[in-house]
């Protein structure tokens, strides 16, 4: 009898907690949190009320998808690999804090430094997952979501930098795209694996 927690439907609740604590962490935030210029990163600072709900977000998100990851990992095992580090990554950022998004706040700097190097984890864990699908064995040059993806984790993080006023909307935009491809791939193993018992 097939196993009913299979890695798709591990990640698509990581996916639902992630989502519904985008939507209710902005609800709880303070006056000075805004959706379109602020990141998740910033909704789940230090000294934020409600930090606690984003937090959950990228914890659930990022243990889904490094469990599911690992337990497919015989499937493309680098870009598995990848996605693995993506996880660790999102449950760093959910450990430690980014920096209070009002200046008169004190901060933990250590911390912040901490949630930085996990978050820039996640964008190169990201990264190397979609480079993986394209060019590690089993992959395919003629991936557009993969080569899609690439551009993104590359193209994004600029972008923000560009024009902060909307890099909040970016950053989400970007999350968006990574359940988009996070879901290609484990349903496809899933597939397979449904293929196999019938």
């Amino acid at each position: 009898m097939p196993s009913m927690i299979t890695p798709i439907r591990i990640v698509l609740f990581g996916i639902a907690v992630i989502l519904m604590a985008m939507v209710a962490g902005s609800i709880l935030s303070p006056p000075e949190f805004s959706w379109w210029r602020h990141t998740a990163s910033e909704q789940a600072a230090q000294r934020s009320p409600g930090a606690w709900v984003m937090q959950a977000g990228f914890f659930a998100y990022g243990l889904a998808t490094l469990a599911a990851a690992l337990r497919d990992r015989a499937t493309r095992p680098l870009v598995r690999g990848a996605l693995a580090l993506f996880g660790v990554g999102l449950v760093g950022a959910a450990i430690w804090s980014n920096a209070p998004i009002v200046p008169e706040q004190p901060a933990d700097v250590h911390e912040d430094l901490l949630h930085s190097i996990a978050s820039s984890l996640v964008g190169a864990a990201f990264a190397a997952a979609c480079a993986a699908r394209i060019f590690a064995p089993g992959g395919s040059r003629h991936d557009f979501l993969a080569w899609a993806g690439l551009v993104i984790s590359i193209a994004i993080p600029m972008a923000m930098v560009a024009f902060p006023d909307v890099r909040g909307a970016m950053q989400r935009a970007m999350f968006a795209f990574s359940f988009i491809f996070v879901t290609r791939e484990l349903r496809e193993s899933s597939r397979r694996d449904t293929s196999r018992q019938t």
